[in-house]
């Protein structure tokens, strides 16, 4: 029953808080319920590990490489992009489940579109630990994804959730090594690069580390 009526409960909470932006909005968002239901595996018990960051920075491939087998996919109707949702396993036990968003790009709040407004709501209203993917070697696409673009992002959600269990990850670090003097990545970051499987193990102890402080915190439980 939990695993049916999670994605109710937390669009329910994200409907209530994007009221006031209009009819189309809230139609918008029916749409993302409908799609969200088609997904039996989503849990508010199990802890929940939130992949955020710019468009094309890796927070897909970084759900498959962590994920034991091969994630759930769900090609939405709303995106072209797709939201992943995969589950971690610590010794044989479920530890979490691992799900991407739709990708954030620096700009104002009212300038965002539903997808963007849907990751912050999921951050705002569901239990998580967070890992903030960027790609900074200058490879993610537009302005507004952009190093310096992502880092502000990066920035402004830390002050948002300041007591959320955080992780800096730098993906695509084979291409970040090869970037002609990038910006220094946050302090603490990990440089993970799935092609070389470089940082995979450090950032599947984080995530495991990070896991159990929501467990701790929420009381969560597995399926």
């Amino acid at each position: 029953r939990d695993a049916a009526t999670a994605p109710d409960a937390v669009l329910a909470a994200i409907e209530r808080e994007l009221a006031g932006r209009g009819r189309r909005a809230l139609e918008e968002l029916r749409g993302h319920q409908r799609a969200l239901r088609r997904i039996p595996t989503v849990s508010l018990r199990a802890p929940t590990l939130v992949l955020v960051g710019a468009p094309n920075v890796g927070k897909s491939t970084l759900v498959r490489a962590l994920s034991t087998g091969e994630p759930e996919v769900g090609n939405y109707a709303f995106t072209t992009r797709g939201v992943s949702l995969g589950h971690v396993y610590d010794g044989g036990a479920l530890a979490g489940q691992v799900m991407d968003t739709p990708g954030l790009l620096d700009r104002d709040a009212a300038a965002r579109n539903a997808m963007e407004d849907l990751t912050m709501a999921t951050m705002d209203h569901l239990p998580s630990a967070v890992v903030f993917v960027c790609d900074l070697s200058g490879h993610a696409g537009e302005r507004t994804s952009s190093p310096d673009a992502q880092l502000a992002v990066r920035d402004a959600l830390r002050a948002r959730f300041p007591r959320r269990p955080w992780i800096d990850v730098v993906s695509k670090a084979d291409l970040y090594d090869a970037a002609d003097a990038p910006p220094p990545p946050p302090d603490g970051a990990l440089l993970v690069s799935v092609r070389q499987g470089r940082g995979l193990p450090e950032l599947r102890a984080a995530v495991l580390d990070a896991l159990a402080v929501v467990r701790r915190l929420t009381g969560g439980g597995g399926e």
